[in-house]
Formats: structure tokens, sequence, C-alpha cells
């Protein structure tokens, strides 16, 4: 099993006094793996281990003068830990270590089993003009092919955008103070700077920003050609089906739900349906086409299947505001010619 975090430090369950929380009985071992988060008791030796699914949330908080970690899981639980600075001292805590565990959690609880394209500390402003622009703080901004995340290292929210939801992304990173801005096809807007620690203060990074910024239009590339992909599959599925109908009203249900690609218990609900609907007949392993609704039926079973076309790829339309679809050359409601 990958070790990803491992530092000996203190563990209390719920908002602990500052008596509890640095007391021998709340020290031992911190470590994160691909699984989770455990601690081990120096004292009695008791293992407490918090699984990723059972996450609901962290932030880094300083109590008693302490940086701590609150994380609090689905059943509402809080948990107070932190890491030290010297091992088995409890009143030296590191402030840089709280912050590489603080790093690690954001990674394993937003990558998802997905691949990570990028991933830098950073400061994010959510808003759709500079007027009502939110500046969420610091944090640690994670990109990959599906999300583009952010948490703040002393904020409880998290702000996730999916990739294919982001309509515009605006390189601004050759002003005085570099950063990506992103537009969602609802129209909010968020912008990232990403920063690094030089001389004991944050400054902004330029080139890891423009990094930022080459790697969102990448993703976004890649998931539009992938949603083209699954639209092609789709319809070839489509064909499939219709040339089984070309030779014979009757459909094996097995080579019916291959073709279809469908597991075997979504596919079984979906037959009843269409034999419902269409006034088809289940006859043992076969399903008897009605010629009469055919036509009608391969039609609703092409807007059924092909759930990733790219008609489900909206975008604004810069001069009226209308939602239309990825490849519109000139947008139908106002006519206006589109970028």
């Amino acid at each position: 099993m990958v070790i990803l975090f491992e530092s000996f430090g203190n563990f209390a369950t719920g908002q602990p006094t500052y008596r509890g929380l640095i007391s021998k009985k709340s020290r031992g071992t911190i470590k994160l793996t691909e699984k989770g988060f455990s601690f081990k008791s120096d004292k009695d030796k008791i293992v407490f281990q918090i699984l990723v699914p059972d996450i609901e949330n962290f932030y880094i908080k300083k109590r008693f003068k302490l940086p701590t970690i609150e994380l609090i899981n689905k059943q509402g639980t809080y948990f107070t830990f932190y890491p030290h600075k010297i091992e088995k001292t409890s009143y030296s805590t590191s402030k840089k270590l709280t912050k590489d565990l603080f790093r690690q959690l954001t990674r394993l609880t937003f990558k998802n089993e997905k691949f990570v394209l990028f991933e830098a500390d950073g400061i994010c402003w959510k808003g759709n003009s500079e007027i009502d622009n939110k500046n969420l703080g610091k944090g640690v901004a994670i990109l990959t092919e599906d999300y583009l995340s952010f948490k703040p290292f002393k904020e409880s929210a998290i702000y996730q955008v999916s990739v294919k939801e982001i309509m515009r992304i605006i390189n601004n990173v050759q002003d005085s103070a570099p950063n990506v801005r992103i537009q969602t096809i609802n129209g909010v807007n968020y912008s990232y700077t990403m920063i690094k620690k030089k001389f004991g203060r944050n400054l902004q990074d330029k080139s890891k920003t423009v990094k930022f910024y080459n790697l969102i239009h990448q993703a976004k590339e890649y998931k539009v050609s992938e949603l083209i992909q699954r639209e092609q599959q789709e319809k070839e599925r489509i064909n499939q089906i219709k040339s089984m109908l070309q030779v014979s009203n009757r459909l094996k249900l097995d080579m019916m739900r291959i073709a279809l690609d469908m597991e075997e218990k979504d596919f079984t609900n979906k037959v009843f349906e269409w034999a419902k609907e269409f006034n088809f007949v289940i006859d043992g392993d076969y399903l008897i086409v009605n010629y009469d609704t055919m036509s009608e039926f391969l039609d609703n079973l092409s807007n059924e299947q092909l759930i990733f076309r790219r008609s489900a790829i909206k975008v604004k339309c810069q001069n009226c505001g209308n939602l239309i679809d990825f490849e519109a050359k000139i947008c139908p409601k106002c006519g206006k010619e589109l970028n």
C-alpha cells in the first residue's frame, strides 16, 4: 500500500480542549494512504481510520495557536489533528507539514481515480465582474480530465467546475497580476493565479499560471473529442439495431443488449418499457417488434442512447446570452457570427 504521508502527531475526536488536544493519550502516528486517513495511538496502540468515501470536508484552523486540520466525515463528526515538527513533542507543531498533509488530503479526495494533470498552490476569485469578485483565499488547485477543483486552506467550502461545462478560458498572464479566468456555461466566472513561496513570502508564479492555462485548454479539447467519439459509438450501435431489423422483426434479447452495450438489469427494465410503449411482444429470449411503430422506436432509441452527444455541450452567445450548440458558427437567436 502506497503511503502518501506519515508523521508523528496528535489526534482527537470532536473539537477538543487545549489539554485534550496536546495530551499524551492523543499522541501517535498520522498516516495517509490511498484508502484514507489513519491514526495509531502511541500509548494504547489503537488504530482509528477514516476511509476516503467517508470524508465530507476538511480545512486548516488555528486552534490554541496550533495549526491544525479539522476533518468532518459523512456522519457530521469532527476530528482534529496535526503533525509534529519534532517527533513526540506535542507542543511543537509544523506549519509546513500541516500544509503538506492538507495538500495530500486534497489530492486524495479530488482525483477520484483520475490522472492529475495539474496541481499547485494558488489564489481563486469567484464572481461575474470585477466588482462582485469574491476572494476565496489561498488554497490548492487541482485539474483532472473531468474537474477543475479548488480547496481553500482555511475555508470549509469546496469549489469544483466540470471541464465539459467550461465555456471560455481567458488568458490574462500578460498583465502585471497574471491570472486565468474561466467562464462556465451558466455564466459563472472563476479567476486563478498560481503562487510560490520565496524568501518567506507568497509571490505570483507566472510560469505555473501559464502552464495552468495551457493544461485547461488541453483538458477541454480532450473532453470534447471524447464526447464526439462516444457520440459516434452510439450512432454505430443504433445502426447495428437498424441492420438487425432489416432482416427480421425478431431480435434476440442478448444480441440486442450487447449491441447497445447496456447493463443486464437496465436493459431488462428498458425492454418492458419498450414493449408497453410501442406494442412489442416479448417471446422468451426474443423481442418481436411492431413494424407500425418501428420508426418511432428507433427515434426514441437514438434519443436515449446518445446521452453524450455534443448537444449536451452548450455555450452562451456572447451577444444575446442564449445557450446554443457548441459547434454553431452563427447564433440562431440573434444572428451574430461566433468565434
